[in-house]
């Protein structure tokens, strides 16, 4: 019951996390042929079968998928080859897609942002190297470093420091002003220039910052710039405009394979980052002059140097490249640009293959499609003949390895999949991501299947020169990746081990992040979460190397005054740190059962007659969503048994921005917001919500879970706690941290159930500032820790106990 306010909020993140990440890069009635089409009488009957191929693939995988409508345009050598609608523009009147529908691109419109800037540095209106101040002056960023230095370039690929702050604008309630403002307010989180972090906004202020030099606004240079030039007629940078007209596609979300229609997302207020819509006759125009490096029909549009800055590599991110509004990448060898799109209702991608000079754009009318990648790859595999991954018949032969044996977390420069298995089958999870089956092909190789499109593939295998270690050979379009596999608290047993490090052996904390130190086929190695184990090597007295990295990592033994090991520093480039050595004490075999660590867990509660004695609450909180710039008010309800609501207000600027409730009533459950469809929770979701709305919670772990068992003794800051894990019969396993001296909840990891396909986030939760409220303890402070929008600050005002709760509060309030 204490942390009714805490697991209600969950659900809410949950919501905006779909919400949230609509503009990003993307890792049957069928049209008769126009006379703009190209005639099949001047197409080669080798082009023709190719082409006839793709278009199958293409309908048939529509149809897999239950996507309403697609259109393609494949260019070769400054022609158009294929120029096609399939199915419909709108499910309802049954109109089918053709060429001139439009669609929503989304982040496809990046790119126009980037080379409208570019050009406007050939003409000297601006510089890349100025700062977004010269020109907004209301421009501000809370890290001083990036507030200082920051140009429009940085702009342009995403190293702002500040990840996804797409909250604000999602609700629809500021102007594109105020969303830059709102951003300003939130905090990095990474260094300024560090990383690639996804940032809808600044591509927004970019725009703004083009428009400004200009003269103009972004929507009239845009036009200027490419719609006219291009002979773009149709394109258009409002959904208000794209609605006058005759033929444009309805955007609709697939929930248990049938289509719903769903409202256009009116993108005003961050227009530059996401807001052009198009048809593919106009978009075959666009990646002509992409393939013609800025040429088109013989009149250059932009400077071969500028071209040259828009599609080279300025960032990292992940196997991947991020040119200017591009992604940079390789298909069969292949040199790719590319961007994929998303908005409420819509999906798609431009992808240029400039060396072959071949480029294609792919619309969809639904939201968060895999169909633009199985298309690409479709065109691709057609048209370039790569080389297609060898299934053969003696790999089919070939018997299954153990599937127990794969499962475990592999990880390559900071990219982690997890491989679970699951009543005898195996999964693969990313962060951030839905589970992906893993379907066996033959010997240790798998198929990644849906919702991943075609052409994915993870074979698993020993490590050349250390067979018994085991790796990930992860096959993709747009480049394969190698990920070692972390090393398993099995291994050598250390009482058998008689090298010279023993006494290093044991786990080292620093703020709660816990490392290893051990012994594993004889080496020593150091094991950090989320990485492959490193191998010690001892340049000097308690100075060490690792194997796999360069001379400037390092690990220094730090000893006590009697000499025992007391700690380790690791040095690095990116600076030092200090791990102090776990205490043996929290090593030993755990003597307290279940049953006894619940007991003192209800006591530190406030005790089983505290807990029964009441029979609702009422909790308001403030919150503050750090990393997004915007605060909030809410209020939760619960009452005995299972019903709980939270109301959430949303502030941006003093003003309010929009709204969220999530409810359970016992038996039902949703999730309500100003911004966006009402949801009905079902299956994982709904089990969640309805262990979470639990008002004895304390009191029924034995009821509420299947199982649960004491893993281990941890840390968690300073704190020794033991870590317990709860496995439900349908919903998300939950981990509590329960502290071994206050016997109070400090910390809580746990999954949310996102979307149809049931993937799952983590989100991590810490509990502090305990008071006693008429006999009960409650954290008066949680701090949330979400992978998408960051961390998020609830601060407790009010707790009242047994107040009348209406029974339509647990009920929802939108009529389906």
């Amino acid at each position: 019951m204490i942390m009714i306010s805490q697991p209600q909020m969950r659900f809410l993140f949950a919501a905006l996390l779909i919400a949230a990440n609509i503009v990003s890069p993307i890792h049957s009635a069928v049209y008769d042929r126009s006379q703009n089409d190209p005639k099949p009488s001047a197409q080669s009957s080798d082009l023709s079968s190719k082409l006839a191929a793709i278009e199958k693939a293409i309908e048939e995988k529509r149809k897999e998928l239950g996507v309403p409508g697609v259109a393609v345009v494949i260019i070769e050598d400054d022609k158009v080859v294929l120029q096609k609608g399939f199915g419909l523009r709108d499910v309802e009147r049954n109109l089918p897609v053709n060429p001139a529908t439009l669609f929503a691109i989304g982040s496809c419109t990046k790119a126009f942002t980037a080379m409208a800037a570019v050009i406007g540095a050939d003409e000297g209106k601006l510089s890349l190297d100025d700062s977004p101040k010269k020109y907004l002056p209301y421009f501000k960023l809370q890290d001083p470093d990036a507030d200082a230095k920051i140009t429009v370039r940085d702009l342009l690929h995403h190293s702002s420091g500040l990840d996804g702050t797409d909250i604000a604008w999602y609700t629809g309630a500021l102007t594109r002003e105020e969303v830059i403002k709102v951003t300003g307010l939130a905090k990095p989180t990474a260094k300024f220039r560090e990383k690639f972090q996804y940032q809808n906004v600044m591509y927004s202020a970019a725009g703004e910052v083009v428009a400004k030099s200009e003269k103009s606004t972004w929507e009239k240079t845009i036009a200027n710039r490419f719609f006219k030039p291009l002979g773009m007629k149709s394109s258009n940078t409002s959904v208000k405009e794209m609605q006058k007209t005759a033929d444009f596609a309805s955007g609709y979300n697939i929930k248990e394979k049938v289509a719903a229609k769903v409202p256009m997302r009116d993108l005003a207020s961050i227009a530059p980052a996401g807001a052009i819509n198009s048809n593919v006759e106009d978009m075959a125009q666009w990646v002509r002059l992409m393939l013609g490096s800025g040429v088109f029909e013989g009149k250059r549009l932009v400077s071969e140097r500028g071209f040259e800055e828009i599609t080279r590599k300025h960032i990292a991110m992940g196997t991947s490249d991020y040119a200017l509004g591009w992604m940079l990448s390789r298909w069969g060898g292949q040199k790719l640009l590319s961007h994929g799109g998303g908005i409420d209702g819509f999906t798609s991608l431009v992808s240029l293959m400039p060396e072959r000079k071949i480029g294609l754009v792919i619309l969809t009318n639904v939201s968060g499609s895999t169909l633009p990648q199985s298309v690409q790859d479709a065109i691709y595999s057609n048209l370039v003949n790569k080389p297609q991954p060898v299934v053969a018949e003696a790999g089919v032969s070939e018997p299954p390895g153990d599937p127990k044996s794969e499962v475990g977390k592999y990880s390559s420069g900071g990219i982690t999949i997890e491989v679970v298995l699951k009543e005898g089958k195996l999964f693969g999870i990313a962060p951030a991501q839905p589970e992906y089956p893993l379907t066996n092909i033959g010997g240790r190789k798998y198929k990644i299947g849906s919702p991943a499109p075609d052409g994915f593939f993870i074979t698993f295998r020993p490590i050349k020169g250390r067979e018994t270690e085991t790796e990930m050979y992860l096959e993709q379009p747009q480049g394969n990746l190698v990920l070692s596999k972390e090393t398993s608290a099995a291994g050598t047993a250390v009482t058998s081990y008689s090298g010279p490090h023993k006494e290093l052996f044991g786990k080292y904390d620093r703020s709660g992040t816990t490392i290893e130190i051990k012994v594993h086929n004889e080496k020593t190695v150091l094991v950090i979460p989320g990485q492959p184990a490193y191998t010690l090597i001892e340049k000097e007295k308690d100075n060490f190397g690792a194997a796999e990295l360069p001379d400037g990592y390092r690990l220094i033994v730090k000893r006590d005054n009697s000499g025992g090991v007391a700690g380790i520093l690791i040095k690095q480039p990116e600076g030092e740190f200090e791990l102090k050595r776990i205490n043996e004490t929290a090593e030993q075999k755990i003597s307290l059962s279940v049953d006894d660590l619940m007991a003192k867990v209800i006591i530190a509660a406030g005790g089983e007659a505290n807990l029964r004695k009441h029979r609702a609450m009422i909790v308001t909180s403030v919150l503050e969503f750090e990393n997004q710039g915007i605060t909030g008010d809410s209020t939760a309800f619960a009452q005995a048994p299972n019903a709980a609501t939270t109301n959430i207000t949303l502030m941006a600027l003093g003003k309010r921005i929009g709204s969220f409730r999530s409810y359970y009533d016992g038996t039902n459950g949703g999730e309500e917001m100003s911004f966006a469809d009402a949801e009905i929770l079902k299956d994982k979701r709904l089990e969640d919500a309805r262990i979470a709305a639990d008002f004895y919670g304390q009191l029924n772990w034995k009821t509420l879970f299947k199982d649960v068992r004491i893993k281990e003794i941890s840390k968690v800051g300073d704190d020794e706690v033991y870590v317990v894990v709860k496995t439900p019969e349908k919903g998300n396993v939950v981990t509590d941290y329960i502290s071994a001296k206050t016997f109070l909840l400090v910390k809580r990891d746990s999954a949310i159930s996102i979307g149809a396909d049931q993937g799952t986030m983590s989100v991590s939760e810490t509990f502090s500032d305990f008071r006693t409220v008429d006999g009960m303890v409650i954290p008066f402070q949680s701090v949330t820790q979400h992978p998408s929008l960051g961390r998020i600050v609830s601060r407790v005002k009010d707790v009242k106990f047994d107040v009348v709760i209406p029974d339509d509060t647990f009920r929802a309030l939108t009529k389906k």
